[in-house]
This record gives structure tokens, C-alpha cells and sequence, in this order.
């Protein structure tokens, strides 16, 4: 016994599944009947005949259209197997290794459905001779009869609007539709309305023109002029197009919306894969022979050939790049200018987006802004600091001791900095230790060290409670007094204690806790500077007193200096040790 069962299709089920789920507008049922009209006439010319071909759309009253093609047309079992079968493909039998055909799926025509109560197709097949008449209803019934009035080769849909889709019926609308969809098809494409007639494709696709023809027609189309056209090409994709970079910068999270072309129709004009995700700075415009759609063909099935592809076009772009730093220096540094941050953002990502930007990116140093190749090329040793409260710290010091430093506290700069070895073998990059900055200063001789060394002491212990420890070294500039240097334990250590003095008892045992038993405490550096005559006069003073003012103030002025949050106790000392000198002054002003 045979106990083999048929699926029972529901139709309405597949149209629901169509307007609501697959296709992301009712307009693209245009997209649907232009594919079948182009795949038409491609299998005409595939028999050998010739003709003028041609695709007609023609508007009526009562918002009826009718999709006129002089293809290949259908025979009555083409039409029984390729309109009353759900899935098959809509090509013959001996075309279906074709590669000139757009179409892949044989729900094309369903999608009238979405926007018709009925469908009404008459044909007349190049290799028949009868005109047969076709109709179709969303409840899965149709009939087909032969006419006895013959018609010209070649294939007419008639649909009648649903009464909430009329606007996708109207002239203005069907113009709008017909040109998104088939501007770059190779057929000419019609429009009709009464007495009036107008050709919708004359264009000749970007991806054919010249350079400058591709930057006049992008600036017609988008309203801005792009930086630079780049070609694009893939053997093992067949593609051909252009990607153009941006006159304005974007971000990296921001939809990007590459317009994809699938044999010269338009497939989708917001596919955001189909260059690699660092191209963010382009927009592509894409024409594909090979690529494979999806059902709703409007993307592509993402398969070994699509990714092999998208890197080869990627690849594309990189070299493009390459060619315009040594062809166009200006340009190329423009386009950096406009795509700066994300650049930098994707260049700490990309190995081979590092070797080409780094050397165009510039960076805070202890000389200025400057761009990597004159950082090189002015010192072969490089020191970085991890924030910018650090670059501050020792910038000025820096310069006067011809010592590069790059501030790497802005966001992607450390690690940018950090990698530049990896391409300049020859730069020696340290990583600066802040608190070891001032051992590289000149230090003093014995006998200057046993003259400072009871300043020193009491440096020390004045400032102990403020995690500050202090020596003395010859440095430049002279008129730089004391340098203060701290880094984020020490200031760690500072905030904790200032919680654990004004939190409840039960909060501050547990800082207690945290910064005594489980951190080793850690002292910011106050470097005196024995160049500074100042310095000198508070250090040979014989008065202690004085001399505490002297390191109170010191202290305090450094901390101002260097942009540093004053505790309430820093301010309290700051505040006694200028008045103190206020005194001192005014004191001496009346004797």
C-alpha cells in the first residue's frame, strides 16, 4: 500500500508570510514583476531571436496596472508548473545552470498578492503559438483558458489595488518604485498614464563610470560630494561597483546602508554587510553577477562566497588607501581629518589599518601636537604615560630635558602608542613610571647631599600624612621650583583615607581594612629643584620655621600647578603658609 501524502499548501498562509514577515515593503512586488520581465527576455535572447526588448508598466483608472515584457513568455504546462506550484524556480529546465537570470524562487508572483485580490496574466510562449489567459485568487484557485484573439510574444500582469494599498498605484509612486528597482536594468523600462510615456532607465550604473562621472552623479544623487571614488571589483563574486568615502564623519555604531545590485537590480539600498565592518567610513554602491540571494532577495545568503568576497572587496579598499597616502598626501590626509575618531577606533583593532594610519595620526607631546612621523623622526626613544594627570604632570620638565612624551590618556591613544614597535622596529618605547620620572634628573654630589639631607628629613616628615615623599635633583627649567608627581595607587590611597575619616565607624573599619591589609601603601614623589635659586635660599635658611612654611608652600603650589584635587587639609595649609609670608612681608614693610 502506498501511503506517500502531498503537503497541503495554504496559500493565504504563504501571501501572510510574504507582506508580513519576507519582504520588508508592498512596493516590492514592483522589484518582483521587473525580475520576471528581465528573466523573460533574457531566456528570448538565449533562443536566438531577435527583438527589441522591452518592459512596459501602464496605469489605468480604478488603480489598475498593468507589467508588460516581450520575453520568453509560457506555455500552458509552464504555466500549470511555475505559477500553480509554490517554490518552483521560474526558469526552464534547460536555462536553470544560467547564470544571467536574477531570479531564484518561483513566490515572485505571489507577491502581487499583498497588494491585489486577484492576479491576471496573459501570455503567448516564443516557442507556441497560443495566447492563453491565466487567473489566480489569494484562496490558491485559478483557472487557465486559450484565447482566440492572439497576442504578441511575450508576457502581461494585470493587478487591481486592495482598497489600502492604492498609494503603491499611483503614478508618482510607481515612478519612485520602478526607478529604486530597475534604473541600471539593461531592458528599457516604460511608464504609462493615459497619453503620457516616459522612459525610467537611461542611466549608465556608477559602477561604469569614470571617476569623475561617478563623483558628479553621487553628488546629484546624495546632495554631498564625496572625498574619493574608490572602484571596486571581485573575480570569484563578479562584482563590480565603487565605494565612496564620506565628506562627513560617522560613527561606528551607525547603520550603514550599502545600496546591492543583483545582475543590475537593485536588491536592497540599506544592506550593512556586505563591506567589512572598518569600512565605515565608505559608502558602496555594488552590482553582483554570482552572489546568492536570500527568499526575500534582499540580501545575500551569507555562505563561504559571500565572506571570501567581502574581504576581497575589503582588500580593495586598504589598497586603494595605500596608493592615495603615496599618490595624494593632501587627500589622504584630509580624510583622515574628517574620519579621525572612528579611524582611530578601528585602527587599534586592525593590523593592517595600524601600518597605514599611524603614521598620519597625531598625538599630544611634551613638544606639541605632533603626528607620529615627526615623533619619530625627531627622537628614536618615546616615553608614555597612561593618563593625561600624568602628561601634566612632567610635560613641561619634559621638553626642557628634550624628553619625548606622548600623552596616552585620551581614549584609543595608549594603545595606539603602545603598538607602534610592531611597525618602527627602531623606537624605543618606554612605559613611564611617574614616580620614577625624577630619577632621571641630574642628581646632587655628596657634599650637596649632606646639605640638603636635614631639609629632607623635615620634608618628609611634614608631609607624611600626605602620602608624600620628597628628594632633590638638578633639573630644567631653573624656574620650575619643585615637581609633584603622583599616580592613581597613590591617589587611591589619599581618597581612602580621606572616606575612612568621614564615613560612620562601620564603613571606615572596612577602608581601614582595604588600604592597610590588603595594599602596600604607595607615596607620591615631591622633587625639589636645586637649579631654582628659591629652592636654594629655603634650603640654606637656618630657620625651621621658616623653612616649614617654605615646604608647606612648596608642597601646595606644586599641587596647584599640576591641575591636583586639594584635600581640606591641603587647602588649611596652603592658606597658613601664605599668610604666614603675607605677615612676614607686611612686618618688614613697617620697620
Amino acid at each position: 500500500m502506498n501511503n506517500d501524502m502531498n503537503f497541503q499548501v495554504n496559500l493565504q498562509g504563504i501571501i501572510d508570510l510574504l507582506s508580513n514577515h519576507l519582504y520588508s515593503d508592498p512596493g516590492v512586488f514592483i522589484r518582483e514583476l521587473l525580475q520576471n520581465g528581465a528573466d523573460a527576455i533574457t531566456a528570448r535572447k538565449q533562443l536566438g531571436h531577435c527583438f527589441d526588448d522591452k518592459v512596459k508598466v501602464e496605469l489605468f483608472s480604478n488603480h489598475t496596472l498593468s507589467f508588460q515584457d516581450n520575453g520568453c513568455g509560457l506555455t500552458q504546462s509552464e504555466i500549470e508548473q511555475f505559477l500553480a506550484r509554490i517554490g518552483s524556480t521560474t526558469k526552464k529546465d534547460n536555462m536553470d545552470s544560467s547564470d544571467d537570470f536574477i531570479g531564484q524562487f518561483g513566490v515572485g508572483l505571489l507577491s502581487c498578492f499583498v497588494v491585489s485580490d486577484e492576479i491576471v496574466l496573459i501570455t503567448r510562449s516564443a516557442l507556441e503559438g497560443d495566447s492563453l489567459e491565466w487567473r489566480g485568487k489569494p484562496d490558491g484557485t485559478y483557472h487557465i483558458k486559450k484565447l482566440k484573439k492572439q497576442v504578441a510574444i511575450g508576457t502581461t500582469v494585470y493587478i487591481k489595488a486592495k482598497p489600502e494599498y492604492e498609494e503603491y498605484f499611483e503614478f508618482y509612486r510607481v515612478q519612485e518604485l520602478l526607478e529604486k528597482y530597475g534604473e541600471f536594468l539593461a531592458a528599457p523600462i516604460y511608464l504609462a498614464e493615459e497619453k503620457y510615456e516616459r522612459r525610467i532607465n537611461e542611466s549608465l550604473p556608477p559602477w561604469r563610470m569614470d571617476k569623475q562621472a561617478a563623483l558628479e552623479f553621487l553628488e546629484r544623487s546624495t546632495y554631498n560630494k564625496p572625498m574619493d571614488i574608490i572602484h571596486l571589483h571581485s573575480a570569484i563574486g563578479g562584482i563590480e561597483g565603487i565605494a565612496y568615502i564620506l565628506p562627513y564623519s560617522v560613527s561606528l555604531q551607525e547603520e550603514k546602508k550599502h545600496k546591492v545590485y543583483l545582475k543590475n537590480m537593485l536588491l536592497s539600498d540599506k544592506m550593512n554587510n556586505i563591506l567589512p565592518q572598518w569600512a565605515f567610513f565608505v559608502n558602496g554602491i555594488i552590482n553582483t553577477e554570482n552572489l546568492k540571494p536570500t527568499a526575500s532577495r534582499e540580501s545575500f545568503q551569507e555562505n563561504d562566497l559571500f565572506f571570501s568576497v567581502r574581504d576581497e572587496l575589503g582588500e580593495g579598499i586598504k589598497q586603494h588607501l595605500v596608493a592615495l597616502a603615496e599618490q595624494n598626501p593632501e587627500l589622504f590626509k584630509r580624510v583622515i581629518l574628517v574620519h579621525y575618531a572612528s579611524i582611530k577606533a578601528m585602527a587599534v583593532e586592525d593590523d593592517d589599518l595600524y601600518e597605514l594610519f599611524i603614521p598620519h595620526l597625531r598625538f599630544e607631546t611634551s613638544f606639541g601636537e605632533m603626528d607620529m612621523t615627526a615623533i619619530v623622526k625627531s627622537h628614536s626613544s618615546v616615553m608614555l604615560t597612561s593618563t593625561i594627570d600624568e602628561f601634566r604632570q612632567i610635560a613641561r620638565v619634559a621638553k626642557s630635558q628634550n624628553v619625548m612624551v606622548i600623552n596616552g590618556g585620551y581614549v584609543h591613544d595608549f594603545e595606539l602608542v603602545r603598538k607602534i614597535t610592531s611597525v618602527m622596529e627602531h623606537i624605543n618605547l618606554t612605559i613611564l613610571d611617574i614616580l620614577e620620572f625624577s630619577n632621571r634628573f641630574e642628581q646632587l654630589d655628596q657634599e650637596e647631599q649632606q646639605e640638603v639631607q636635614p631639609f629632607l628629613d623635615l620634608s618628609d616628615r611634614l608631609l607624611q600624612n600626605f602620602q608624600c615623599r620628597c628628594l632633590v635633583r638638578w633639573f630644567e627649567p631653573a624656574d620650575l621650583p619643585v615637581l609633584y608627581n603622583t599616580n592613581q595607587e597613590v591617589n587611591f590611597f589619599k581618597l581612602a583615607e580621606e572616606s575612612e575619616e568621614e564615613s560612620n565607624p562601620l564603613f571606615a573599619n572596612i577602608v581601614h581594612v582595604i588600604r592597610t591589609e590588603l595594599y602596600e601603601e604607595s607615596f607620591a614623589r615631591l622633587c625639589y629643584n636645586y637649579n631654582n635659586p628659591i629652592v636654594r635660599k629655603a634650603i640654606a635658611s637656618d630657620d625651621p620655621k621658616l623653612q616649614k612654611v617654605c615646604i608647606e608652600l612648596f608642597y601646595t603650589q606644586a599641587l596647584l600647578m599640576g591641575n591636583h584635587t586639594m584635600s581640606s587639609e591641603e587647602l588649611k595649609l596652603m592658606n597658613e603658609s601664605l599668610l604666614h609670608f603675607m605677615n612676614m612681608g607686611l612686618a618688614q614693610a613697617g620697620e
